[in-house]
């Protein structure tokens, strides 16, 4: 409460100070001229040193203002107090209602962003309203009140013309000339103010770009003004030079700052102004003089606006660059801010941090969860980097880091750790996600610049099954062999799709009785090369192949089916779909569409899915279950046990057989605990009216025991191996 006390009281004296010195100084130097055989002020200055303590004080400089000017007013006039009362008013009432008005428009900080905020606002309240008010108010003063013949012309007494210019000494203050007086004070109370507005303005003379234009501008504007200022007269000098003062002016508004520009025109006009003499060359009427002011104010308006303009298309040009800069989803700068950083560094550290399973949980969770994982990460993470540090967006999941500072695989292993130790949350659960970065130190732009990108993508792959940090200069051959290998692969296996490659094989799944049915396996065909499931698998994922897959090798198995046809009822074939086939949303009425098309009943198809498809909280992925169960299809569970499976799951599970997978099968002689697993998933398999498959099956011992624990049905070499489908089943 003392301090704000205080400090009110040390504004309230600051401003009174500064009004009792710069008020009179401000009308003795305002620039006149005789009309009408008398004196009219050009430019009153005094409105221009009221508006700068608004600015600069707020309310607390209505009191020093009221006190100046009463005491100037005495000083200069004797008036008697009523009269002096109301002149006043007149000076002063109309400043401080705009200015009321001109705070209710634009907010409480409308003190703030001057002058190039809000430019129409204040041009028209400020510029316009304010000048026209002082004069209204002095016109409608003038019925009542008697003032001396050497003010009675002020007052409206004399001829519209000397009004007209009187309006107009009023209009050119607040527009040309409120800005210097503003800077000017607040440089006298804020000397740090001063260094900053020279630290500033001094820029363009600083840049190698701008210091040739400046000088030059510069020197022309000096040289303009000098002559134009000069004691002698010339019928020429004021009829070329004054235009040319305007065009450099234009000219600067794309290279100056605004203050600078403001600055400079103030000091133009008012030096053009006060030293009249060429400046007003020919001028012989009082018509022309209006005609001069008028010539000033609309150049001084069109002048504000071109610099808004100017301003504003800087601004989103700035903003538009930013915006090629960065990823519009995580805010990270992009490939195109990578290679501008290239260029500014050229030998560069650059990190890939590899986010594993992050596509397959975009896929489950959408989008937006992708995005919240890369802030998270560069959240985390920034604390941990050095000045000129940070990261990039990269497509899927992956980022890019630019590191600076020495010992850069520790401190990426140290990332590295620290992200696998934490858990990144979505919705309240928690991504199981698993990190791993390369670096290396690049050299080059463009196209080697991708591919060295496309290495350190493949190795941070490779480095993420580990939570490892591998070095691209380490293993620079070996990650260029195998990137090219991956390229040639995925050739290889879009050409098989593209031809049709498919080559179907069928495996026995046979009950104790030796009847059952065949599970689908496929392989491609490339160029005469057949494709393992190992070769191709895997591109077909990371790609996203798989339901294109999916579809070719179901629609060759009914064009098989439909050239073969059998008159049993119940299943023949078993087919595999990958993970993210069932998450597409029209995936079970294309599916149903094909059996339609070829006439085959879905009874003799068992669609095999994976635990983590059968598990999946994706609605679409249960809803194209529910469509397929619905239309007749069996549900099989591939590889049962090993991922997302356990018993309460198992109650609740939506399919018709379950697969044990091949690891609880392998060793079932001699591991007793695999025993007691098969035996508990059959018996509870039982319980919900589960067909139970076992995998893997290779030796007759094997196959009494798993029939021993409740195994309907066996697979493995014992019964057969993968045979190309002929036109005996």
């Amino acid at each position: 409460m003392i301090y704000n006390k205080y400090n009110c009281i040390r504004k309230f004296l600051l401003a009174l100070i500064l009004c009792l010195v710069a008020l009179p100084v401000s009308r003795f130097i305002s620039p006149r001229a005789i009309v009408d055989g008398s004196t009219l002020f050009l430019v009153w200055l005094p409105l221009n040193v009221t508006l700068a303590i608004i600015f600069l004080f707020g309310r607390h400089g209505i009191i020093p203002l009221i006190i100046s000017f009463a005491v100037l007013n005495e000083y200069t006039f004797h008036l008697p107090h009523t009269e002096a009362a109301v002149l006043l008013f007149c000076e002063l009432f109309p400043v401080f209602a705009v200015c009321t008005i001109v705070r209710w428009r634009l907010g409480a900080r409308w003190r703030h962003c001057m002058p190039n905020s809000d430019i129409a606002v204040r041009v028209a309240w400020i510029g316009f309203v304010a000048p026209c008010g002082i004069k209204a108010s002095m016109y409608i003063a003038a019925t009542w009140f008697n003032y001396p013949i050497k003010i009675s012309n002020f007052f409206g007494s004399g001829t519209i013309i000397f009004s007209i210019i009187d309006i107009q000494s009023l209009i050119c203050a607040a527009l040309i000339f409120t800005m210097i007086v503003y800077y000017l004070l607040r440089m006298i109370i804020n000397p740090r103010f001063a260094r900053k507005f020279w630290y500033r303005n001094r820029q363009p003379f600083l840049s190698a770009k701008k210091r040739l234009f400046m000088l030059g501008w510069l020197g022309a504007l000096v040289a303009a003004v000098t002559i134009l200022c000069a004691p002698f007269k010339s019928d020429y000098i004021a009829g070329y030079l004054v235009p040319i003062i305007f065009i450099l002016f234009t000219m600067g508004i794309s290279w100056l700052s605004y203050s600078f520009i403001t600055l400079s025109w103030s000091v133009s006009a008012f030096m053009l102004l006060a030293y009249n003499n060429n400046f007003l060359q020919g001028v012989n009427s009082d018509y022309s003089l209006a005609f001069v002011m008028s010539v000033l104010i609309s150049f001084t308006i069109c002048m504000l606006y071109m610099m808004q303009v100017f301003r504003r298309s800087e601004w989103l040009k700035r903003r538009w660059k930013l915006q090629a800069m960065s990823d519009p989803l995580t805010g990270l700068p992009n490939l195109r801010a990578l290679e501008k950083q290239m260029e500014q560094q050229p030998n560069g550290v650059v990190c890939c941090l590899h986010m594993k399973n992050m596509e397959f949980l975009s896929k489950h969770f959408g989008l937006m969860m992708c995005v919240h994982v890369k802030r998270s990460v560069a959240r985390k993470l920034q604390p941990l980097l050095q000045g000129g540090e940070r990261f990039f967006q990269l497509p899927g999941g992956e980022l890019l880091l630019w590191l600076n500072g020495p010992e850069t695989e520790a401190r990426l292993q140290h990332m590295t750790d620290f992200l696998n130790s934490r858990r990144i949350l979505w919705n309240n659960v928690g991504l199981e996600i698993e990190f791993g970065a390369s670096w290396g130190v690049l050299h080059m732009c463009g196209e080697a610049l991708h591919q060295m990108l496309g290495q350190l993508s493949w190795l941070a792959e490779k480095a993420s099954a580990g939570h490892q940090v591998l070095a691209l200069t380490n293993s620079l051959q070996a990650v260029a062999g195998q990137t090219t290998n991956r390229v040639l692969q995925l050739n290889k296996v879009k050409r098989a799709l593209d031809e049709n490659g498919i080559q179907l094989y069928g495996q026995p799944v046979v009950d104790a009785q030796g009847k059952g049915y065949q599970e689908i396996l496929t392989r491609l065909i490339s160029n005469g090369e057949i494709m393992m499931p190992d070769q191709f698998i895997s591109v077909i994922t990371q790609f996203n192949l798989g339901t294109r897959f999916d579809m070719l090798v179901v629609e060759r198995l009914l064009q098989w089916m439909q050239q073969h046809p059998h008159t049993s009822k119940y299943a023949r074939f078993s087919v595999n779909l990958m993970p993210l086939t069932l998450m597409q949303k029209a995936f079970a009425s294309q599916f149903l569409a094909l059996f339609e098309h070829y006439a085959i009943a879905p009874q003799t198809v068992i669609i095999e899915i994976t635990e983590e498809q059968a598990f999946s909280n994706s609605e679409v992925s249960i809803l194209n279950i529910l469509q397929l169960r619905q239309a007749g299809f069996k549900i099989a569970i591939d590889d049962f046990g090993t991922g997302y499976a356990n018993f309460e799951r198992l109650k609740r599970l939506q399919a018709d057989i379950i697969k044990i997978d091949g690891c609880f099968v392998r060793d079932i002689l001699q591991d007793q605990q695999d025993v007691m697993i098969v035996k508990a998933i059959c018996e509870l398999a039982k319980a919900n009216s589960f067909t139970v498959v076992a995998e893997y099956v290779e030796n007759e011992a094997q196959r009494e025991l798993l029939l021993e624990a409740g195994v309907d049905y066996l697979q493995g070499y014992l019964f057969g191996k993968p045979q190309p489908l002929t036109d005996g089943e």
